[in-house]
């Protein structure tokens, strides 16, 4: 008789499985057809995207800012600078110097993009005597504690930005010798 309520222990205990391994399956199906009709995306919002996907990739700006709000991706490129320079210092080689020297100029390029604005003060016109003159631009800080942040940034990267600097001059050093 024992052995009897052990069978019947194990076939419940098999069909409890496959009951919830079929509950689940529904769950996913169920879920699986929500994520469908939330990924129809507008050709607009698809437009939309490429533009400023092009934009990113134009402006020499990593991808993953697409999406992401001017703190989050100030908050990224900033740790992604950080991190670069973390593995500078432990690592002096050619590829965490490029790979430093780029995350850098990510963050600077973001940071004059939403933080400046440029406005041409004056035309550019030709003088009586033939020379251009040349138009006036004035620099305008649209946010104060970015530009802050930025120039902590650069304080606090200053050894790691004076030996790219170093290494910068002994390349092009390295191309005036072989141009001659």
């Amino acid at each position: 008789m024992a052995e009897i309520s052990s069978v019947n222990t194990q076939l419940s205990s098999q069909s409890l499985y496959f009951a919830a391994s079929q509950a689940a399956g529904a769950k996913l199906a169920e879920q699986a057809n929500k994520t469908e009709k939330k990924k129809k995306v507008s050709f607009a919002q698809s437009l939309n995207q490429h533009q400023e996907k092009a934009q990113l990739i134009s402006e020499g700006l990593p991808l993953e800012l697409l999406g992401m709000s001017e703190e989050e991706a100030i908050v990224f490129l900033k740790d992604e600078m950080d991190i670069a320079g973390d593995e500078l210092k432990l690592k002096q080689n050619l590829e965490a110097m490029e790979k430093y020297r780029k995350k850098t100029g990510q963050f600077m390029k973001y940071i004059v993009k939403i933080n400046y604005n440029f406005i041409k003060t004056r035309e550019q016109k030709k003088l009586r005597s033939g020379k251009v003159f040349n138009p006036l631009y004035q620099v305008q800080v649209i946010d104060q504690k970015l530009n802050q942040l930025a120039s902590e940034m650069l304080i606090l990267h200053g050894e790691n930005l004076n030996l790219l600097a170093k290494l910068e001059e002994i390349n092009g050093l390295i191309v005036d010798l072989l141009a001659e």
